[in-house]
């Protein structure tokens, strides 16, 4: 299972982004390896239009199983992860990487 977490920063102990679209970055949980990558989203963070849509196309690029926010996807993410058949965790609140992994994970 593949786990992507919108978050403020790298590493485990990063707050996670409440803003889907526009986080500094995504982490990436492989539950097979253990391993967490980091994805930065600085460019698209910086872009005027079509944030969205393009976190939920990095999200299908990594078949991500399950995507968590801290706030809401946006409708236009929300339809393209959808299409993709990933389970979507929105409004998970001010809690770390390693925590919205640990909690859902399950």
């Amino acid at each position: 299972m593949k786990i992507l977490v919108a978050a403020k920063k790298e590493g485990w102990d990063a707050p996670v982004s409440e803003r889907f679209g526009r986080a500094a970055g995504f982490s990436v949980y492989d539950d097979t390896t253990g391993k967490l990558e980091w994805i930065s989203n600085e460019e698209n963070k910086q872009a005027e239009h079509g944030v969205g849509i393009q976190a939920a196309q990095l999200v299908a690029s990594q078949k991500a199983n399950l995507v968590i926010t801290g706030g809401s996807f946006g409708p236009k993410a929300s339809e393209v992860i959808q299409k993709t058949g990933a389970k979507m965790i929105g409004d998970a609140g001010n809690i770390s990487v390693r925590d919205a992994v640990e909690k859902y994970k399950k």
